[in-house]
């Protein structure tokens, strides 16, 4: 489901400079159509809303999903800490990277990529080149939302 997420990207961002992702759930489920969720946060309180909602429903209807992919676009900042309460968030600091995170889940765990977003001079996104060392740094509301002791 992340080489889904990657290609969704590419299409939806390349040779464009006003494109943006729009955040969604692509859900499959074991006995069913698959379910795709868009999820147009505005902020960090609806943001966790809807994250926090579809953390119940995971737990609700668990037996029969059987797994999930959720793609957003994000920015990204480089600390020397953990997350702690004042700190700036990357979306405020002057050395941000924006870039697309896709998260994958299913019953035994989950997985998280991060894409760059290159762009050129005129703004066009020309690259979405992996970011491997930004999964150091992440920790989210959206990994391993099938984990129930996160729930």
């Amino acid at each position: 489901m992340i080489d889904g997420g990657l290609a969704h990207a590419k299409h939806v961002l390349i040779g464009s400079a006003t494109e943006q992702i729009l955040p969604f759930a692509h859900i499959q489920f074991k006995n069913r159509p698959d379910n795709i969720m868009p999820m147009p946060w505005h902020d960090e309180r609806e943001k966790a809303a809807m994250i926090g909602a579809l953390r119940l429903a995971f737990k609700f209807y668990r037996p029969s999903v059987a797994n999930y992919m959720i793609i957003s676009e994000a920015w990204l900042a480089k600390y020397d800490h953990l997350p702690r309460d004042g700190m700036v968030m990357p979306v405020d600091r002057e050395d941000k990277k924006e870039c697309v995170i896709v998260t994958a889940g299913d019953h035994d765990g989950a997985r998280m990529k991060v894409w760059e977003i290159i762009r050129d001079g005129e703004g066009k996104v020309t690259d979405l080149v992996e970011a491997k060392n930004a999964l150091d740094q992440l920790a989210g509301r959206m990994f391993n939302l099938m984990n129930d002791e996160d729930a």
